[in-house]
Parts: structure tokens; sequence; C-alpha cells
């Protein structure tokens, strides 16, 4: 555990402590500058809300530009840069406490606040689909690993290219993948368990802090000594940021997912030059040189020697040179793969299309759902982080002291906490799988949300905070564990850091969309009712648009993603096109029903 969740996870327990401190140490804030919080002259709204909207402003930002970046420059040298980003930013944020910490700095402090979570946030962005790629293809190696099979697992078989069941003799092999792979989902789950971990010991430390310099009362709040915890909890959390740094650098090694990925576009691009030359020889016999490649010097991939022509030999370097029959056989290599790409299901009869166009036409349909689920659902979950004292505040009522109100944030982590360690137990049961305990998720926790709406003024304290504390464990449960699950597991390895990126931003697109609307919402009813029917919607587009992966073997997804980039995704009939690894969306498209993957026998419709 300590080697394959605990350390991999320390990113998302560094984040997460500083991440939502912006909601613990808020009612600190209030009390060390009411001035500030009190007086519109003295520090504007805007101003105040900066803090929430820089975060996750720079979210996005790293999401995106990190999730792509990763893919070209590799795991580990992008999680070497987010690490750099978030130490940098926590300890920026711990000098900019110490130097600007007076009442008539309360200005700058908060700029400098808002800047250096903006770096912050950049390193918190890129940290997401790193951390759950990176947790999705150590599963994988170690399955290829414990088969000793990577040769085979990353070629397509004949067994794959056509529709015929499988064998006596594969059954035995499919079942023992199966049971390698229910360990795949609970990796990623335990690391992401730890972004639980690091809630739970912010709200923890701020507790102890509090009852160690003895701020009980309100009637005896020091400002010395809030001003000591404010650092002491944000040095901490920098500390740990920079271990993470440092531990990477000399332990993190590059994913061999990823390696034997690149290496395999690479020798994809290879054959691409080669088709290049063989046209422009067979369409321009004028021109006075042909620039070649040399088939001897480059080996050929896998997936040409499984599915190409043979090689054509060239070491030409004029068309004078060539003689008539090897014009004609380029020609017909030219005729005969240009056909075939017109017949491929994309239609996009050139290998140079581009692959966001391609990726679009094939995951689509995903890539949607499960940004726009991540989406409402980060409604919920940030507008309820973010602004926990509303919500605590809310249930607990307005003279609360700042130890009951951190006593209430951890009682509420530690519950949140079961929920993240439950999503693990959970996530691999086949009766289960990640789509419904995301919908059922959703639709529990969005109900527990209605109901504090709606009996607010109705229902004791007592009872609204057993819903409250319901709703933070079913939501961990549930849609906060998975949608950080799904994505890493729907795309195909070269596109996984870039979509799950797309996707964690449309999450945080949602957290700032709470971070500006939960300001302008007075009544808290309307707090509640507004994150449970942003649940609702998020089941509903769950249901229709995320396809099932669990004991899905995502050596199959790079295989039918090299096929649709060579036009032949018509070629593929391996796992990854059974309907149930498809959404609803993608089997009503396919016209295809149910099929029993046990058997691997497929029922057509069309």
């Amino acid at each position: 555990w300590l080697v394959k969740s605990a350390w991999p996870g320390m990113g998302l327990f560094g984040e997460s402590y500083m991440l939502f401190s912006v909601g613990t140490l808020t009612p600190l804030w209030k009390e060390l500058y009411p001035d500030c919080f009190d007086n519109q002259e003295v520090c504007k709204p805007r101003l105040l809300h900066s803090l929430t909207y820089s975060v996750v402003t720079g979210v996005i930002v790293g999401m995106l530009a990190l999730g792509y970046a990763a893919n070209k420059i590799g795991r580990r040298k992008g999680s070497l840069l987010t690490a750099s980003l978030m130490s940098g930013g926590a300890l920026a944020m711990v000098l900019v406490s110490i130097i600007w910490s007076s009442q008539d700095s309360v200005v700058f402090l908060y700029r400098g606040m808002a800047v250096s979570l903006f770096f912050f946030g950049i390193g918190v962005g890129g940290e997401y689909p790193l951390a759950a790629s990176l947790a999705s293809e150590r599963a994988m190696e170690e399955l290829i690993e414990k088969q000793n099979i990577v040769g085979e697992r990353l070629k397509p078989t004949s067994s794959r290219l056509d529709n015929s069941p499988s064998t006596d003799k594969a059954a035995p092999l499919m079942r023992q993948e199966n049971r390698c792979q229910q360990r795949r989902g609970r990796q990623i789950q335990l690391v992401f368990t730890m972004q639980g971990m690091g809630i739970w010991f912010n709200s923890l430390t701020l507790m102890f802090l509090l009852w160690v310099t003895g701020q009980t009362s309100a009637e005896k709040y020091e400002p010395t000594a809030l001003l000591a915890i404010w650092r002491i909890t944000y040095l901490i959390g920098a500390g740990v940021l920079s271990a993470v740094l440092v531990t990477r650098y000399i332990y993190l090694e590059e994913s061999q997912v990823w390696a034997q990925d690149k290496k395999e576009r690479e020798e994809q691009e290879q054959l691409h030059e080669k088709e290049s030359c063989a046209k422009a020889v067979a369409h321009d016999q004028e021109s006075t040189h042909i620039p070649c490649i040399d088939a001897a010097s480059k080996p050929e991939t896998q997936y040409q020697k499984e599915f190409s022509r043979p090689a054509l030999v060239s070491r030409c370097s004029t068309v004078s040179e060539l003689s008539m029959p090897t014009v004609m056989v380029f020609q017909e290599e030219y005729y005969y793969n240009n056909q075939m790409f017109h017949n491929s299901l994309d239609n996009s009869g050139d290998l140079r299309v581009s692959h966001l166009r391609l990726l679009l036409q094939n995951f689509g349909g995903r890539l949607f759902g499960a940004s726009m689920s991540w989406l409402l659902w980060d409604i919920s979950f940030y507008g309820n982080k973010l602004f926990q004292s509303t919500f605590l505040l809310a249930i607990t009522g307005e003279e609360t002291t700042l130890l009951e109100f951190a006593a209430a944030a951890t009682l509420n982590a530690t519950v949140a906490l079961l929920g993240y360690f439950g999503a693990a137990l959970l996530v691999e049961r086949p009766e289960l799988g990640r789509v419904k305990l995301q919908s059922f998720g959703l639709m529990i926790t969005g109900s527990l949300f209605v109901m504090c709406g709606f009996f607010f003024e109705s229902l004791p304290s007592a009872w609204l905070v057993g819903l409250y504390l319901a709703s933070s464990f079913f939501g961990q449960l549930g849609p906060n564990a998975t949608t950080f699950l799904v994505p890493a597991e729907i795309f195909p390895t070269e596109q996984r850091t870039y979509c799950h990126g797309i996707c964690a931003a449309s999450g945080k697109v949602g957290a700032l969309f709470a971070a500006v609307v939960f300001n302008f919402i007075p009544d808290d009813v309307d707090l509640f009712l507004l994150s449970g029917y942003a649940s609702f919607l998020a089941c509903f587009i769950t249901y229709y648009f995320i396809p099932e992966t669990t004991g899905l073997d995502l050596l199959e997804m790079d295989i039918k993603w090299r096929l649709i980039l060579e036009g032949r995704q018509q070629d593929y009939h391996g796992p990854a096109n059974y309907p149930d690894f498809l959404s609803l969306h993608e089997r009503r498209n396919r016209g295809e029903t149910h099929i029993d993957v046990s058997n691997q026998a497929s029922v057509w419709m069309m």
C-alpha cells in the first residue's frame, strides 16, 4: 500500500491539504481581519473571492496544458513539473502569510495569496491526469509482467480479426486476465484516496492547533496564536509537497506503457513515411528527387508485419534510378492502401488526418459524458468544500466557535474518508462496476442535498448534520471516486492524460461556476437544492454516455486506436468493441445488443 498507493498519491494528499484549507481557514481570517470582511471599502468582495477564482482558474489551465504536455514529454517529466509548481506555490503562500500579515497589508496579502494560488493551481491541475494515468498504467504493467506476453498483447492477432467465439484454450487465459484486472480500479482508487487523507489531515491539524494554543472560546482569541496556526498549517503542506518533489526526482521512473506506446507510434510514423514515398513515386515521375526511406534501416512494426503487404525496400534517390516495374509495384501498393482507407469506419481516407478529429469521431461521446458528469458533480462537491464554512455554519449555527467548527469539519472529513475507502472496496465488484457506482452515488447524494434544502427549516440541527454527513459519505463512495477513475480507463494511452485533463478541467469549470454563483445565493436552502439538482443531471449523463470498463484489458483500447489511426477500424473485433464495454449512446449508434462477455458471443441487430 505504501509503495503502490500512498507514495504515488502524496501529490494529491498535499494539493488537497492546501486547496481545501481555503474553506477551513476562512473563519480564522474573519477573526484576524474583521474590517476586511465587514467593510467593503477596505476589501471589495472581488478581492475576497479572488482566492477561490484564482486557484480554480489555475487548476483548469494546469489540467489542459499539463495534461496535453504529459502525452509529449512523458509521465516522469510531467510529474516533476506538477510537483515543482505545487511546492513552489505552497512555499510562496507561507512567505506571503509572513510578509503581509498586518492589518494594513491585508490587500497585498490577498493579492499575493491569489497569485500564489494560481501557480499552485496549475500544478494541482496537472496532478489529476498524471496521477490517474500513472496508476492505471502501473496496473497495466503488472498485468503484462505477470502474463509475460508483452509482445503478444501489443499486436493484433488473427483471433481479433474475426467475429468467432473464443476457443476453450483461450477461456482460462481470459479468466486469468480478469482476475489480474480486478486490481486496476482498486489501485487507482487507493491512490485517489490520498486526496481524502489530505482533507482529513488538514481538518485534524487545524483542530489540534486550536486546542493546543488554547483558542477554544470566541472571547479569548489571540491574533498572534491564530497567525501561528495559519502559518503552521501552510508550512506543513509546503513541507509535504517539497518532499514529494525530491522523492519523485530520485525514485520516479517513466511509465513503461507510455514509453512502449510512444515507440510504437514512432514506428508507425516511419511506416507512413514509406507509404508517402510510394505515393510520390507513383504520381510524380517527373521529379528529380524522391525522399525515399531506406526500409532496411528501419524495422517494420508489429502492426505492419500483421496487416500490411510485404514492405517495399527502396534505396532510390532519383526517379531515373527506378525501373518501370518498380514504379508499378509502388503504384499497386498505394492503390491497395488507398482502397482500405476509404473502407474504414471513420472515412478519413488520409493517414495524416488530425488525431483530435479521429479522437472526437470515435471517443467523443464518452469524452462528453465523462466531462459533463464531472462538471456537474464538481458544482456539488467543490461548492460543498470551498463553501464548507457556509454549509457547516448553516447547520451548526452562527455562534459556533472555531474549535467546534474545526471539529465539525474533521467529522465531515472522517465520514468522507470512509467513503473513499468504501469506493476502493466496491469499484471492482462485477455487479456494480464504475457506471452503477457513479450513478447510484449521484442519485443518493442528490436526494440527500434536496432533503437538506426542503427540510432545512423544519428538521432539528442533529438531523440536518446527519443528512449532510451522509451526503459526504455517498459522494465520496460514488461520483467523487469514479469521476477520477473513469477517464483513466476509457481512452487509449496516447490520449489518456490529455482526455483526463479535459474531463478534470471541465470539472473545475463546474467548481468555478460554484465559486461564482454560490457567492450570490443568499438563501442557504438554495445552496443545497442547486447541489442536488446538479447531481441528478449528472446521473442521467453518466447512465447514457459513460461505458463500463470493469474487466476490460486497456491494451485492447491501444490496439483499437492504432487501427483507427491506420484507417482500419473495421478490422478490430476485440473486447473493446463488445457492447458490455460500450456506453448506451455507443450501443444505440452501432445497433448492438448485450454481449455475454464470458462466452464472447455477440448478437447483432444489423
